[in-house]
C-alpha cells in the first residue's frame, strides 16, 4: 500500500510534468454532477479550447499495455464515458498516468476504443 504522502509527492511531480507539456494546471471541478462519477486528479488547459483530463495511478509492478488495460480498466471506462459526453467547444483529451516502481511516469491517452502510450518520463 502506498502512503498518502508518497501519492501527494507523485501528484506534485505530475503537475510539473503537466506544465512541461504546455498545459496550465487548473483545479478539477468537484461540485458538478459528472465529477461525482468521474473524479479527476488533474485538468490542464492549453489556450482557451484544449483540456487534458488526467487520472493518476501508482503501479506495483512493471508497466506495459496489457497491465494498464487490466490495472486501469475502471479509470479507462470512466474517461471513455467523459469523452462520449458533449464537451461543447472544448477539445477534450483524456489520459491515465501510471507511475511505475522505477518512478517513471507512463502517460496513456484514452481514446473511445483504444489506449496508447503517448509519453514516458523518467527521472
Amino acid at each position: 500500500m502506498i502512503t498518502q504522502s508518497s501519492f501527494h509527492a507523485m501528484k506534485n511531480r505530475s503537475v510539473k510534468l503537466l506544465e512541461s507539456r504546455g498545459y496550465e494546471p487548473v483545479q478539477p471541478v468537484t461540485d458538478s454532477f459528472l465529477s461525482r462519477f468521474i473524479p479527476l486528479h488533474f485538468i490542464g488547459m492549453k489556450g482557451e479550447y484544449e483540456a487534458l483530463c488526467v487520472k493518476l495511478r501508482i503501479a506495483q509492478r512493471s508497466v506495459n499495455d496489457t497491465y494498464i488495460e487490466s490495472f486501469c480498466r475502471f479509470d479507462i471506462c470512466q474517461l471513455r464515458l467523459l469523452l462520449s459526453q458533449s464537451p461543447g467547444d472544448v477539445f477534450l483529451r483524456c489520459e491515465v498516468w501510471v507511475v511505475s516502481p522505477t518512478n517513471a511516469i507512463h502517460c496513456y491517452e484514452v481514446n473511445p476504443t483504444t489506449i496508447q502510450e503517448v509519453a514516458l518520463y523518467a527521472r
